[in-house]
């Protein structure tokens, strides 16, 4: 969802374009945020873009006729349980549940344990061949292990330390080891979502998923190495359409 931002700016502290008042159903609202004027919406495209998270309820908003800037949230017929305002769902259809969870897949740092293994082979090749004194093999040897274990288990901890939770109402990521970073979507606010497989990801049956939203905070969430990828991709989707349906959410083409 965009703005759609209005090239006219305040005079007097009345906007240009305010006009005569309407019925609620009519009703159109320019919406002042951060100073600049946005709309005219109609109260459900206001609705829909306060739920998507690119409005707030305390915006400032000029109904037709008014003679003050009010709060968005105060404006009549807003918040109104009548109308085309989303009906509340049943509390059965809010329940959340998962659909998926996990780590990155280890196949993501096949690349780093292939390269240490061809080291380790290389070194006792050398060790054998090349170096007499026993004290040096075990030195040499024992220096390319130590290096190998190191690289080798941070890259396994960095992929466990990041966690994917996928649920009929939001996408998250946690990761960290010492300190946690959390990272989340709510479905209602996904704009699109994209799944790829590479050739070596799909010989092992991963993928992965891409999610943008309209949250300014978090506008794209990545989960790589995930098994079924287009699969998954797939019910977030239909999960994505059945939320804007239920909480009547629309995109807003920018004219």
């Amino acid at each position: 969802m965009d703005y759609i931002e209005s090239s006219a700016h305040l005079f007097d502290g009345r906007p240009v374009g305010a006009c005569g008042a309407k019925s609620f159903s009519t009703m159109s609202l320019l919406i002042n945020k951060d100073g600049k004027q946005l709309g005219p919406y109609s109260l459900d495209q206001a609705r829909g873009l306060v739920l998507s998270g690119q409005l707030d309820a305390t915006d400032w908003a000029w109904p037709d006729g008014a003679t003050e800037w009010v709060h968005l949230k105060d404006v009549s017929g807003f918040s109104s349980a009548t109308g085309a305002q989303p009906a509340t769902p049943p509390a059965s259809a809010t329940e959340e549940e998962e659909l998926w969870s996990g780590h990155p897949s280890q196949v993501l740092n096949l690349n780093i344990y292939f390269f240490w293994a061809c080291v380790l082979i290389v070194a006792l090749v050398v060790d054998v061949s090349l170096v007499d004194s026993t004290k040096w093999k075990i030195l040499l040897f024992g220096i390319v292990a130590v290096l190998a274990l190191i690289q080798s288990s941070a890259a396994y901890l960095h992929l466990r330390a990041i966690a994917y939770t996928v649920t009929t109402q939001r996408v998250r990521i946690v990761s960290g080891i010492f300190s946690k970073d959390i990272q989340e979507i709510e479905l209602f606010r996904v704009k699109d979502t994209m799944a790829h497989q590479s050739f070596f990801l799909r010989l092992f049956g991963l993928g992965t998923i891409t999610i943008l939203s309209g949250d300014e905070r978090h506008p794209r969430l990545v989960l790589s190495g995930v098994p079924g990828a287009l699969e998954l991709r797939e019910q977030v989707r239909q999960e994505v359409m059945t939320l804007r349906q239920r909480f009547g959410v629309r995109e807003l083409d920018v004219m």
